[in-house]
């Protein structure tokens, strides 16, 4: 069977304890995932391929890694926008967002060596082509 599965970031057991309290305290409070950032991400099986989707929306071309090390696929990324709006009276007003995420996928049954990748429209699509199975030919094998 062919997979791609995900690592899970939000495993309490691999966190330390400080950082699983401010994950809890600070996320109601700012309605956002400040410390765990990640990305949704979809994964087809169309027969010959896996097909990835990662939905990355204001994320520049050029802030967004893949690597594979050791069957594992991570797909990182990292922002920092700052938007300057200048109104009446003096007043501004300074709109900052940051962060950092990533994903990582155990590929299984897949050449790595000819994943291709394309950004566009703030999605990132990963096709990933399975490895071909060869059939095998029935045969006798002959006692010396």
């Amino acid at each position: 069977m062919s997979t791609l599965i995900p690592y899970r970031h939000n495993n309490r057991l691999a966190r330390p304890d400080a950082a699983s309290f401010m994950d809890d305290f600070f996320r109601p409070f700012f309605g956002m995932d400040n410390f765990t950032s990640t990305f949704s991400v979809d994964v087809k099986d169309e027969g010959d391929k896996f097909v990835l989707e990662a939905d990355m929306p204001g994320v520049k071309r050029d802030d967004i890694s893949i690597d594979i090390n050791d069957d594992v696929l991570t797909i990182s990324a990292e922002w920092n926008a700052e938007k300057r709006n200048e109104h009446r009276h003096g007043y501004v007003i300074n709109e900052r967002r940051s962060g950092r995420a990533s994903r990582s996928f155990t590929l299984e049954n897949v050449r790595e060596d000819d994943i291709s990748a394309e950004y566009k429209d703030g999605v990132l699509t990963l096709t990933m082509p399975k490895v071909t199975e060869t059939r095998k030919t029935p045969r006798r094998i002959e006692i010396q």
